[in-house]
């Protein structure tokens, strides 16, 4: 009866962190209710700023490396570094969104509920120090560039593929030949395939938000406890997603542990409890301080008794490693900058191109306020290094700044990529008439739909024809989106287009 009454108080803790990851998961999605709610019910509705970015303490670190300190104005990512000093990788396993994806794939590898007990080899206990290294390439990167935190962070990753579902394949199939579905987006199936193949793959080696969190969380307070009554079945060891129990039961890896709770289910003998510092009763110890810790150090050599960490410091080879991967943080992303391409339309109030594509990490949350969807996910329109980074595409709608939109696109933008502009200002562009093309040049059609579509009045009737005055035009691409003719008779360029 002891033992089924611990079974269920483990059972029951473990649905309670499942229901505390959906609810999170829940709360980082609803920012895209807005424009799934416009959509169905073609009513308003106000549109709101993520509420997953402003906690990111990678993105954070990143913009201050750029030389941006707006982020820490909020202070949530320093807190959620200070929550972690307290309570060890709880956020990657209790709260980040694409670590709870993870979660929700894994039973779908059923094939694998039959190898799930069998002893791991000491190479598969092992989770590779590789994400520290990234880690270092990327914020080494950040002093010129943070185009690579697009590329790794995983909650920018979550958010960029939640966008690219919900809005660009709900908006407009057409997004599909327009880079709604790139890389990025595969990125994230991509991650949650290697689940399939190995539980937490992207966390244990590739994360570099965990790397960064895990270099607080080893002085974690809060702590996994095994009792007396354990009995050496290492059940624990083997069901543990994040290898985070490299020695025997007692040992644990706090830069690892995300307190799943797994292992406290497993437990035949209830002897696993997870609290801050020794429990009331005698029987429970701190992990990695039992009488077999001194073993474990002597055995495993790699550990150390007092905290189930890397114990031997910083080796040479692996400085050297670190000082590599910096420097080739410095070195890739101006490369990135090298191949030619042709300037694209981007959102207003987009800093000038070379710094934009230095700063943009494609989180696409421009994308998912934009009220006329004419900002779309670029596909090769402006080369690899644009790869998923805002375009106007005023085939598919115009930009309504200063007519109805408020410049949503600035005010979500997380990196100041886009700054705030005067409306009676902004310029994106400027629209040309195609004559061997437009109905009133070609054939003498009394066409008069980019006229009537010009918001600036720059669209001009001349003799049944139809001129566009430079000065009154902005770009905003109205006209564009409502010309008649297949593929638009009038398109809007940058006044300084060009290949760079």
């Amino acid at each position: 009866m002891a033992k089924e009454r611990i079974a269920r108080h483990g059972n029951t803790d473990r649905l309670a962190r499942r229901l505390v990851q959906i609810g999170f998961l829940f709360l980082f999605l609803l920012p895209l209710f807005p424009f799934v709610y416009r959509h169905v019910a073609s009513q308003p509705l106000p549109d709101y700023a993520s509420w997953l970015l402003p906690w990111d303490p990678l993105l954070a670190l990143g913009n201050i490396l750029k030389g941006n300190f707006s982020a820490l104005i909020l202070g949530a990512p320093l807190l959620l570094l200070s929550l972690s000093l307290l309570l060890g990788r709880f956020f990657c396993g209790w709260v980040c969104p694409l670590g709870t994806m993870i979660d929700l794939v894994h039973p779908l590898a059923f094939w694998k509920g039959k190898k799930s007990t069998r002893p791991k080899r000491l190479s598969d206990r092992r989770n590779s120090r590789f994400r520290y290294w990234l880690l270092v390439l990327i914020l080494s990167g950040s002093l010129l560039s943070i185009k690579a935190l697009g590329w790794f962070d995983p909650l920018v990753i979550f958010s960029r593929a939640a966008t690219a579902a919900v809005v660009n394949l709900l908006a407009s199939p057409q997004t599909l030949e327009r880079g709604g579905l790139t890389y990025f987006s595969l990125l994230f199936l991509a991650i949650l395939g290697l689940e399939l193949w190995q539980p937490r793959f992207w966390c244990r080696h590739i994360c570099p938000q965990g790397a960064l969190l895990s270099l607080v969380t080893r002085f974690s307070l809060l702590n996994r406890h095994v009792s007396t009554a354990c009995s050496g079945c290492e059940m624990c060891k083997r069901v543990c997603p994040m290898d985070a129990i490299p020695a025997d039961a007692h040992n644990t890896d706090y830069t690892d542990c995300t307190f799943c709770l797994e292992c406290e289910a497993v437990c035949p003998e209830g002897g696993i409890r997870f609290g801050f510092g020794p429990l009331a009763l005698a029987k429970w110890q701190p992990a990695a301080q039992s009488a077999s810790a001194g073993k474990i150090e002597r055995r495993q050599g790699s550990y150390t008794a007092a905290n189930g960490i890397p114990g031997k410091g910083l080796t040479r080879r692996q400085f050297l490693q670190g000082t590599a991967a910096a420097a080739a943080g410095l070195v890739l992303m101006p490369l990135t900058r090298l191949e030619p391409r042709r300037l694209p339309l981007r959102p207003p109030g987009a800093l000038l191109e070379a710094q934009f594509l230095d700063m943009c990490i494609a989180c696409q949350e421009c994308i998912r306020v934009c009220p006329t969807h004419g900002l779309q996910a670029a596909f090769l329109q402006s080369g690899l290094s644009g790869l998923g980074m805002p375009v106007l595409v005023p085939r598919l709608g115009g930009c309504s700044l200063g007519i109805s939109c408020t410049h949503l696109c600035q005010q979500v933008c997380p990196v100041d990529a886009i700054l705030p502009v005067n409306p009676q200002d902004f310029k994106i562009g400027r629209a040309k008439v195609d004559h061997t093309l437009c109905l009133a040049w070609d054939q003498g059609v009394k066409c008069l739909v980019c006229v009537e579509a010009c918001q600036y009045h720059a669209a001009i009737p001349h003799q049944g024809r139809v001129v566009v005055d430079a000065s009154k035009c902005v770009g905003c691409g109205f006209c564009e989106s409502g010309c008649p003719v297949p593929g638009s008779a009038i398109h809007v360029l940058r006044d300084d287009d060009s290949v760079i």
